[in-house]
């Protein structure tokens, strides 16, 4: 057990030490007037503030000078709210490798990720508070016994650096048994960076397990596309079942993608499970 705790308040020095970094960040932040992004038909795409337009042309400036652009060749114009130092937002803030953030997940959006090419799950947010998400693995689906999962959250912006959120993840094989964690997080911090500190019980068929689940969690964004992650999970217990579970790496980002890269630490004060790669795909909408 002693490993264990010293594991996580290593990671967890890590993660703040990390996420302190963000009040530098924001403070170097500029405030931009509002931009937009025109997407060409092409798949050329053009970042500035609107000078002009009208059904013939629109004018931009941008980083390169004054652009005008040809109306009829425009496929969309997309306004940018965005205010920071990276050139676009990270959409990819409402979880970490898997877990959950307590930032919700906005009305309208949503996200499919897989997880080591059989994993595939689907979220999506149905009010500014509440979104509901589920999946399945694919090889039991094929098989016959199709492992699914069914992932509801509730969260809360409280102000612009603090987030609460709860809800449950379950999972289930079809006509067998059923194991759900019902769980509460609070973040601090902002889509660029943030740690999260939060709790869960399972229970199993109806008998709740005798200790809780507790989290440590954090990303910082370090350039336009990489971000560090860290997702930590201690369950206590006697000396023999307490257990460790880590996943460290990174993100991948793009304006609607990520990819996530690492490596999974499972251990307990008997066994040592050798680490093991985590390979993640996410695509907003």
């Amino acid at each position: 057990m002693n490993n264990i705790v010293s594991k996580t308040l290593l990671i967890s020095l890590l993660i703040f030490s990390f996420s302190g970094l963000f009040a530098q960040a924001e403070t170097d932040s500029t405030k931009q007037e509002e931009i937009v992004l025109v997407k060409m038909k092409n798949g050329a795409e053009y970042k500035g503030i609107i000078i002009s337009k009208d059904s013939i042309t629109l004018v931009i400036q941008s980083v390169n000078g004054e652009m005008n652009l040809i109306a009829k060749n425009i496929r969309t114009v997309e306004r940018l709210y965005y205010e920071g130092e990276f050139e676009f937002e990270n959409l990819h803030n409402t979880r970490y490798f898997f877990g959950p953030s307590g930032i919700p997940i906005k009305k309208g959006k949503g996200y499919y990720q897989n997880i080591l090419a059989t994993g595939n799950f689907v979220n999506y947010g149905i009010t500014e508070n509440i979104s509901i998400g589920g999946g399945f693995e694919f090889i039991s689906t094929v098989l016959g016994t199709p492992i699914w999962f069914l992932t509801p959250k509730v969260g809360f912006d409280i102000s612009d650096k603090f987030h609460a959120g709860g809800g449950f993840i379950m999972a289930g094989i079809l006509d067998g048994g059923i194991l759900t964690l019902g769980y509460g997080v609070v973040t601090y911090g902002q889509a660029e960076s943030n740690i999260s500190i939060g709790t869960g019980y399972g229970f199993a068929n109806g008998d709740l397990f005798d200790y809780p689940a507790i989290m440590v969690s954090g990303t910082h964004r370090v350039s336009n596309s990489i971000a560090l992650l860290s997702e930590n999970y201690v369950i206590p217990g006697s000396e023999v079942n307490s257990l460790y579970v880590g996943i460290q790496g990174i993100r991948i980002i793009s304006r609607r993608s990520s990819f996530d890269i690492g490596v999974t630490i499972i251990s307990n004060i008997v066994d040592e499970i050798p680490v093991l790669p985590f390979i993640g795909y996410v695509r907003m909408f």
